[in-house]
């Protein structure tokens, strides 16, 4: 279960997912120990799943952005598996 400070912690990491334990913890009025050990606690309960990078696709030189969807004849486990790998090629050409 979480409670107010953990909402509070997850709020400003989903807005800024760099901050230091150090920056939580004064806008908390905390000492940075707590606020670590909470985030440690809300990533292993899976609160917080992952960090991650947003690219300008622009600036890296990527300007095409597509969405596709794809429906399978078969879905047997096998099948799906050489798709995602076949799939997987055209990702690092």
């Amino acid at each position: 279960m979480i409670d107010t400070i953990d909402k509070s912690i997850l709020r400003m990491l989903q807005c800024n997912s760099k901050l230091t334990i150090k920056e939580i913890a004064g806008k908390l009025n905390l000492t940075p120990t707590p606020i670590f050990e909470r985030i440690k606690r809300l990533e292993k309960e899976n609160y917080i799943t992952s960090y991650r990078a947003v690219i300008d696709r622009k600036k890296v030189g990527l300007s095409l952005l597509v969405f596709c969807n794809i429906s399978l004849n078969q879905h047997e486990a096998s099948f799906i598996l050489k798709f995602e790998k076949d799939i997987q090629q055209f990702r690092s050409n």
